[in-house]
Formats: structure tokens, sequence, C-alpha cells
């Protein structure tokens, strides 16, 4: 059964996968994702995935709670977004999931909190 970490590391740290190979390892072929109340399907999802490695340089990952019972999940982390411009994003992330028989994620809802955004400043 994956875990979020293991799959973010994948889709955002590990560029010897695309985010579709990335995606298959961890996500359902029907999977959908609530974040912050709006609804995407695997294509956004990994239309968004895309954009996110071309602006972010690493992801770390720091779980804070994780629960797993048969094929429900639910997990609490902070993700720390390295910019490719040095720019920072620190989130508290809130998560419910659901697997599928594989032990992919086929839903996934989220609730994030900025803590932290840092921009690079304009360049004189």
């Amino acid at each position: 059964m994956t875990t979020l970490k293991a799959a973010i590391e994948d889709l955002l740290n590990n560029r010897r996968l695309t985010a579709a190979e990335a995606a298959d390892r961890h996500f359902s072929s029907d999977f959908r994702q609530r974040t912050n109340g709006t609804w995407d399907d695997r294509a956004t999802f990994l239309a968004r995935i895309d954009h996110i490695r071309d602006v972010v340089a690493h992801a770390t990952v720091t779980v804070l709670d994780e629960l797993g019972d048969a094929d429900r999940y639910a997990e609490r982390h902070v993700i720390d977004l390295l910019q490719r411009d040095g720019g920072r994003i620190r989130q508290e992330v809130y998560v419910f999931a659901t697997r599928d028989p594989d032990g992919r994620f086929a839903r996934l809802e989220e609730t994030t909190l900025v803590l932290e955004h840092q921009k690079m400043p304009e360049a004189t």
C-alpha cells in the first residue's frame, strides 16, 4: 500500500519518472482529488503536477500523523517546497483518502494551510 509521502517523493523529486509514471505507481486510473473544495480528475491533477515540477526544485515532506484502516487513509504533513527561483512555500496539509484494491489512492480530499510563502525579491 502506498503512502502520501511516497507518492509526493515520486511525483516531485524522482525525475527519473514522468509525472504519469509516478502517478501510475500511487494513484488509480479513475483517481479524483479535492483540494480546498475544488475537485480535479486525474488529467487535471497530472497537469498540475507537471506545472509544479517546472516550478519546484525539491519537496520535503514531514509526516505529522498517519493512519490507515483497510481502504481508508488519513494523514497530516508539512510540505516544504523549494522553488527554482529560490522562493519557498511551506504548507500544512490535512488529508482523507480511500485506496483501491491494489493499495493505490482512488480518492483524496485535502485542505491546506499556508505556513510560509517567501518570494525572491525582484532583481533591480
